[in-house]
């Protein structure tokens, strides 16, 4: 007869203040993690350098706020695709300008201001993901975890520090699947209005909130092992349909502008110096796939610097978080479980659908599919750690080194201060430099610091289709980019800017990568 060890069964009154301390210790933990983020996430807001898209979604906002027209100034129309955007903006979807012009009615205008909007959402999508981790996995360390591998790594802090409708559009995505999962199990027909609402709110964001309503779909589907019914289908539709009749009702104002600015954008000026369009991945999908890994995911995650340090611990940080993430179908144990294939499928279909119909590869759109890729590694390293702690601890350290890589080179970009030491600069020296009345062109982030105003103008032709002659012409790299493309896209421009530059102006400042050209004057 074999002999065994007596069992101690503790009191119920000690096993509830074991609980709760338990719980206790993982608000401490989160807490402390959470004031962490915050502080690198505010400091990179205060410090890093502004780009000429932030500005362009600042403007129609601010505009709305001050004046109550939604128009964009600054950025020149005028001969272009963007017809009649100093009176409407359509290019842009339209919830991220309005959400922005109540913030600025509330606490005024500034680069931090906005940005602070996105440190906001940003935090809105990890307590999303903590909810949708914890729901499909059961694994409270996977969901922290999960948090902690979103959370610090540099493209989705850049992306919160970032005054684009990215960060609202992946938070309000995030919470559409976390408010679905979450009201699900109390009222089904709730948490549809409630997950598709917040879906809709982000295809109205940005178009890439597409992405979380084919997420929903799918989760929301297999999680009801398929059933579909007419009446789900009206709850479900209700919302995007709502939000479509009331932005009809603004593009009704100027539907002309509308076609031009909307389908316009479906290249836009980026399309103009890196000859891609947004659904040319339709045409080749597998050259789709190809280009997804080597454009979007190479830039964002230092493929393209291989070579330096940073690059290198950057993609090997990629490269750990793809096995890890691959490693739950690989592992019986993982795969067994409904809810990591769920997931699965979900970073799946989120990343077919970026790679076909997303053809400009803009590399700040991973912050869309890194909450999906991270959820899946840091379920396979809870898991790991709780069943085989041999293989777990070693996956976990690996993971903590890289993060502590990401978070030392954000701090060297808050050190470096280009916001200030930069942007700054420039334009402190031409408004130094300036009489009234000049006009300035170049980028619209210059604007943050010489206002919004008549004397600024973002046009990268340089007077081409206006005529126009400036007194001040800043360029910046992608300003450079586009005159590159320009020698073979548009030849006649581009002997333009290489005469206009050459002959009527001559260089005064480069700092960064501003290069700041004054007209001689004759």
């Amino acid at each position: 007869m074999a002999i065994t060890e007596p069992r101690t069964v503790a009191e119920p009154g000690v096993a509830v203040s074991i609980q709760r301390t338990g719980v206790r210790i993982w608000l401490v933990v989160g807490l402390v993690l959470l004031a962490a983020w915050l502080a690198l996430a505010i400091a990179l807001s205060l410090t890093r350098g502004p780009w000429s898209n932030e500005a362009w979604s600042a403007i129609p906002a601010v505009n709305l706020a001050q004046n109550g027209t939604m128009g964009t100034t600054v950025l020149e129309f005028r001969n272009t695709w963007l017809h009649g955007l100093d009176r409407h903006t359509y290019w842009l979807m339209p919830l991220h300008i309005l959400a922005q012009a109540v913030w600025y009615k509330i606490l005024g205008f500034s680069l931090f201001k906005q940005r602070l909007l996105s440190v906001i959402f940003a935090v809105v999508l990890l307590v999303a993901w903590y909810r949708i981790v914890a729901r499909l996995t059961g694994l409270q360390a996977a969901a922290i975890s999960a948090c902690v591998l979103i959370g610090f790594e540099v493209n989705f802090l850049s992306g919160a520090a970032n005054g684009r409708m990215d960060m609202m559009c992946a938070a309000l995505g995030s919470a559409a699947v976390a408010a679905w999962m979450d009201l699900s199990v109390v009222s089904p027909r709730m948490a549809l209005l409630a997950g598709h609402s917040l879906a809709a709110a982000a295809v109205f964001t940005h178009p890439c909130g597409i992405l979380f309503c084919a997420a929903l779909l799918l989760i929301s589907l297999a999680m009801n092992n398929w059933r579909v019914r007419l009446p789900d289908l009206l709850i479900a539709a209700s919302p995007y349909l709502i939000a479509a009749a009331f932005w009809g009702m603004y593009i009704a104002q100027a539907p002309s502008d509308f076609r031009a600015q909307f389908f316009g954008n479906a290249s836009g000026f980026a399309g103009e110096y890196s000859g891609r369009e947004r659904f040319n991945g339709l045409m080749s999908p597998a050259r789709a796939i190809v280009d997804e890994m080597r454009l979007r995911y190479g830039n964002a995650f230092g493929f393209d610097a291989i070579r330096t340090r940073v690059g290198a611990l950057n993609a090997i940080r990629f490269l750990v978080l793809v096995s890890a993430a691959a490693a739950t179908m690989l592992i019986p144990g993982l795969r067994r479980q409904r809810g990591v294939r769920i997931l699965f499928g979900a970073a799946v279909l989120v990343f077919l659908m970026m790679a076909l119909l997303e053809g400009m590869k803009y590399p700040h759109y991973v912050i869309y599919f890194l909450p999906f890729l991270s959820a899946l590694a840091a379920t396979t390293g809870a898991w790991l750690w709780n069943t085989h702690r041999k293989l777990g601890a070693p996956l976990a350290f690996v993971l903590l080194l890289l993060t502590l890589a990401q978070i030392k080179l954000l701090t060297n970009v808050i050190r470096l201060n280009p916001l200030r030491d930069e942007m700054g600069v420039v334009a402190d020296y031409v408004r130094s430099h300036r009489n009234p009345g000049d006009l300035i062109v170049g980028g619209a982030e210059l604007g943050y610091v010489l206002g919004f105003d008549d004397s600024l103008r973002d046009d990268v032709r340089l007077g081409y289709l206006t005529g126009a002659r400036p007194r001040f012409v800043v360029t910046t790299g992608w300003y450079r980019l586009w005159f590159d493309a320009a020698r073979t896209n548009d030849p006649g421009a581009y002997r333009y800017i290489d005469n206009l530059l050459a002959r009527e102006y001559r260089p005064e400042l480069a700092l960064g990568q501003y290069r700041v050209y004054q007209r001689i004057e004759p």
